[in-house]
């Protein structure tokens, strides 16, 4: 089968609206037939900012249902191999290094953070902040704050019955990061 690639933008609203609003799009999914080629695969292009792209993509080797993987275009994450998923330590890595290079802008990037947290629309063209990557190329972090956007939904889809998004939020905060 092949890929689907549709464009999804999460509409303003509550942490549950937000969710619903996503998981709405994926029941929409058509069935696979089987693995491998069979298997149906999707990617949601869900936000950008100049030249990077924010894109989902289902299903994941995880096999937990409603869960996805957030995606970067335009830029690679490595440990041994290179990869457009940032796990939880290469976001902390990444902010780190913005703390670190950019001091004054950093309270703008906590700010936008929890604003998203807290599920308002926040506009985060005016941070002027950046963080490199394994290579030591500089990216704007506005990336990052997108990415982690789709992480609290990502944990919102998948631990809805726990605490959701506040798990990723409270490892920013015991790593000093907000």
């Amino acid at each position: 089968m092949p890929e689907h690639i549709l464009d999804f933008e999460l509409p303003s609203g509550d942490r549950a609206s937000k969710r619903c609003a996503l998981i709405e799009f994926f029941l929409a999914e058509l069935p696979g037939t089987g693995r491998n080629e069979n298997a149906s695969r999707y990617q949601y292009n869900v936000d950008a900012y100049n030249n990077y792209y924010i894109f989902l993509k289902r299903p994941t080797q995880l096999n937990k249902g409603f869960d996805f993987t957030v995606n970067i275009s335009g830029l690679y994450f490595k440990k041994n191999r290179r990869y457009r998923n940032p796990s939880h330590q290469d976001i902390y890595d990444a902010l780190s290094c913005c703390k670190k290079q950019f001091p004054n802008e950093y309270t703008k990037v906590m700010s936008a953070i929890t604003e998203i947290y807290n599920c308002n629309d926040v506009d985060i063209a005016d941070v002027q902040a950046t963080f490199s990557d394994y290579e030591g190329n500089a990216h704007p972090i506005q990336i990052i704050i997108l990415a982690i956007k789709w992480l609290f939904m990502e944990q919102d889809c998948a631990y809805w019955n726990y605490s959701g998004r506040k798990m990723f939020y409270s490892h920013l905060v015991e790593n000093e990061l907000l």
